[in-house]
């Protein structure tokens, strides 16, 4: 059997949130998806890739994937050059990779990894702060820490993390799937305690059975969108890669 006319691509895609009002595209407002649309017509190509999830507004990706077709003669590399070369420059491609067949950026992914960037006077006290995050793994409702909007579920978060910065701190979350709003809502809780506005056991509570308590939702700006994973076999890109991207300058 012959191939068919086009072939799957994975394109992984950065970008700097404070100038977007978010990754779906929504009508007179800047977003990722409107000015990577407008980039794929410029560049000639009449494509809607998929993305792995969207972003909220001022939220940072320093890996979004996203899937679509390419035509079989052309090549992933011509077409980052391409739309680099028209899209803004808090927006470009890194890397595009033939993916196998069934790729999907969002159906395939297992993990994705969120990190939230904390200045020295926000941080509140690290050992707090340590002790709250280590109450996170596992599979929670977090139905507390996440907007109502969003579907009411068990969801696994695989590993939480606090790593010290010449800023301050970084919090590194990883999970299988995260609520809207879930990532900054559980940072919120986290600097609570941190801070001593909240005690660690009410904390606690909330994660497991639920109590409610007044949990803040944390500012969108300091957090990114660090990482997409997918199965060994089907990973378009090398962990080399993944190791080794930095950010544009700008």
């Amino acid at each position: 059997m012959s191939p068919g006319p086009f072939k799957i691509v994975a394109l992984w895609c950065w970008y700097r949130g404070a100038g977007f009002h978010g990754y779906q595209r929504q009508q007179a407002l800047r977003t990722v998806q409107g000015e990577l649309l407008s980039g794929f017509t410029a560049a000639g190509l009449s494509r809607n890739p998929v993305v792995a999830g969207r972003t909220d507004r001022g939220v940072s990706a320093r890996m979004q994937v996203l899937s679509g077709r390419l035509e079989r003669d052309a090549t992933p590399e011509a077409m980052v050059a391409r739309l680099n070369a028209v899209l803004p420059e808090d927006l470009g491609l890194h890397l595009a990779r033939e993916a196998p067949p069934g790729f999907h950026a969002a159906w395939s992914a297992t993990s994705k990894e969120y990190r939230y960037a904390l200045p020295a006077g926000e941080a509140g006290d690290l050992g707090r702060l340590q002790q709250a995050a280590a109450l996170i793994p596992g599979t929670h409702d977090f139905k507390v820490f996440h907007f109502k909007s969003s579907q009411q579920k068990p969801r696994t978060v695989t590993s939480v993390e606090v790593l010290s910065t010449a800023a301050g701190a970084s919090v590194r979350f990883i999970g299988e799937g995260f609520a809207r709003h879930m990532v900054r809502m559980l940072v919120g809780g986290l600097t609570a305690v941190a801070q001593g506005r909240v005690p660690l056991e009410v904390f606690a509570e909330g994660l497991t059975s639920q109590r409610n308590f007044y949990c803040p939702t944390a500012p969108p700006e300091p957090l990114t969108l660090w990482s997409v994973g997918y199965p060994p076999e089907i990973d378009p890109f090398t962990a080399a890669e993944r190791s080794g991207f930095s950010w544009p300058a700008g």
